[in-house]
């Protein structure tokens, strides 16, 4: 229920904002807004902040009241009349406060608390990672619907074509001027594209429904008036530098860092385990009170006590099992540095892909476009040279299919690019902070 009225809290903005088309920066801001997974990470940051309070309270000291009562049943047997025993009950009721403070551990309650900070830090940053990959998931679905829907606009033009030259050879064929196998050409052609047509509004619809899933809206599709915007036909040219996007990554990636901030819990939590290994000091003090009812032997009903003092407590031997706490932190410190190294080595690779993606995509960018200016150029001329009688309709087959598939690898290739360099903000990071976006 609560996610679903967050849901309506977010769902007017997005309908004001645009009319009739989506942005890949509203898809965004809902996913951040209303996934689920966010909310989950950011109970878990709750959860550290939990640990850190707790660990933090054994500065504080400890005040213990305690009560109880008993019931004696007991008898005695008295050296000056040996031959009998006499019987004897009373209850005992008792309460005390205790308290107890400690003062010294070898300061392995310090360095809790600051591994339990540096938990918190990681849960943090765990969760602007789950924020990266969930950004990246909307990107992609989102450049796959703008895909799908640069196709179907495509082939659905491929198909008014055709059936324009269906509707002309048909009246050619009742001339008598072609035969009717032209006819029937155009037919087929017209209803291929209408069949790839309707597959692509398939990729469009589920494109749409991973949208809707991670933006978490009530239904299961998107509003008519909630669908992704066009392509911008503005690209960015840049040429990023792998060394300086491998720093900026180490520097701003959330799982990296995060990795950084378990080592230093770690770190604390070896000094931790070493101050187990010293005396621990405590300041004690209490009340207590003690009160027997219905004794019949001893006058003492009711009794007082009151200390404070210093106690100090030093395991000597526990089997190596303090030692060996030491030891295990110490190994998941290596591991973890292994761990670090590897998630480098993996980011490094991922940035290099990625621009070597983002290059290509641009270069074949371009020369795609230039193959579809190409293509329409010889298409119209050819189209005119059909209706003329002097080109046959087999050669404006094969131009009209040439330019359908130009159109279609110019749209592909420029969301191909624009999908690359968000894929490369997403590897270093810059998509947490809205400087790797690009495009629509």
């Amino acid at each position: 229920m609560k996610r679903f009225w967050m849901v309506l809290l977010i769902l007017p903005s997005l309908l004001m904002a645009q009319t009739n088309t989506l942005t890949l920066a509203e898809v965004r801001k809902a996913v951040l807004a209303n996934n689920p997974s966010v909310r989950e990470m950011l109970q878990r940051i709750m959860a550290a902040d939990a640990v850190l309070k707790q660990v933090k309270s054994a500065y504080l000291p400890t005040v213990t009241l305690a009560g109880s009562y008993s019931s004696f049943d007991t008898s005695t047997h008295p050296d000056a009349d040996p031959q009998n025993r006499y019987p004897d009950a009373f209850n005992q009721f008792g309460g005390g406060l205790q308290a107890n403070w400690l003062l010294f551990d070898g300061f392995a309650r310090r360095a809790r608390t600051l591994a339990a900070s540096y938990d918190v830090q990681r849960s943090r940053e765990l969760a602007d990672d789950t924020r990266r990959l969930l950004l990246l998931s909307a990107t992609v679905s989102f450049r796959q619907a703008q895909l799908a829907a640069e196709n179907i606009q495509v082939l659905d033009q491929d198909e008014r074509f055709n059936r324009s030259l269906e509707e002309d050879s048909r009246k050619r064929f009742e001339a008598g001027t072609v035969p009717e196998t032209d006819v029937f050409n155009f037919s087929i052609r017209a209803l291929r594209a209408e069949s790839s047509s309707i597959q692509a509004r398939l990729d469009y619809e589920t494109a749409c429904t991973v949208l809707v899933e991670l933006m978490a809206l009530p239904d299961a599709r998107l509003p008519e008036n909630m669908q992704p915007g066009p392509v911008s036909s503005v690209l960015p040219e840049s040429e990023p530098r792998m060394e300086d996007e491998l720093q900026y990554a180490l520097n701003h990636r959330p799982d990296y860092n995060a990795i950084d901030s378990r080592w230093l819990a770690l770190e604390q939590q070896v000094k931790a385990a070493k101050g187990d290994l010293m005396p621990k000091v405590s300041l004690v003090g209490g009340v207590d009170y003690t009160e027997n009812e219905g004794v019949s032997t001893v006058d003492n009903y009711g009794n007082y006590e009151s200390f404070v003092g210093v106690a100090a407590q030093w395991d000597l031997f526990t089997g190596g099992r303090k030692i060996n706490a030491v030891k295990q932190v110490l190994a998941e410190m290596r591991a973890l540095g292994e761990q670090r190294e590897s998630l480098r080595l993996s980011i490094r690779s991922s940035i290099q892909r990625r621009i070597d993606e983002a290059q290509t995509a641009l270069a074949v960018f371009s020369r795609q476009q230039k193959i579809y200016e190409l293509s329409a150029k010889v298409r119209d001329s050819v189209e005119k040279s059909y209706k003329a009688g002097v080109a046959t309709i087999t050669r404006l087959n094969e131009v009209q299919t040439d330019l359908t598939r130009a159109e279609g690898a110019v749209a592909a290739s420029r969301i191909e690019y624009l999908l690359a360099l968000e894929n490369l903000a997403a590897a270093t990071g810059r998509i947490l902070y809205g400087t790797g976006d690009v495009g629509m």
